[in-house]
């Protein structure tokens, strides 16, 4: 499948082998990204790096996906550009979703990912 666009995607999650799946579907749908394994750290790769779209998780050590979340409010309140954000999480997050959203997501997806729902969100943005 080749995308209309490749875009970089910055991938954040605590769990390694949730890194590794994520960047193979990422390679296999023909986008390219960076890996996270904390919030804090994508914060600071977002300050040095362009990227199009972060997956996120949320539930992470030293900064979870929320405090994440609040940092890219920050960083926008800056001057810097909007990035869209699709949470990532074991649960689904549908019936809490206008909180989530309220805190700054665009969309979300259920680990583990799945290669079309992947290619489908990232296709709406």
């Amino acid at each position: 499948m080749q995308p209309p666009r490749r875009l970089r995607v910055l991938v954040t999650d605590d769990d390694p082998i949730q890194l590794r799946i994520a960047a193979r579907l990422l390679r296999e749908l023909g986008h390219s990204g960076a890996l996270a394994n904390n919030g804090q750290i994508a914060l600071d790769m977002l300050d040095r790096l362009p990227f199009d779209v972060m997956l996120l998780d949320l539930n992470m050590p030293v900064l979870d996906g929320l405090g994440t979340l609040a940092g890219l409010r920050g960083r926008q309140a800056r001057g810097k550009p909007a990035l869209p954000v699709v949470l990532i999480s074991g649960n689904d997050l549908t019936p809490n979703w206008s909180y989530y959203r309220d805190a700054g997501a665009t969309d979300h997806l259920t680990k583990p990912l799945d290669i079309d729902a992947l290619a489908a969100v990232l296709l709406r943005l």
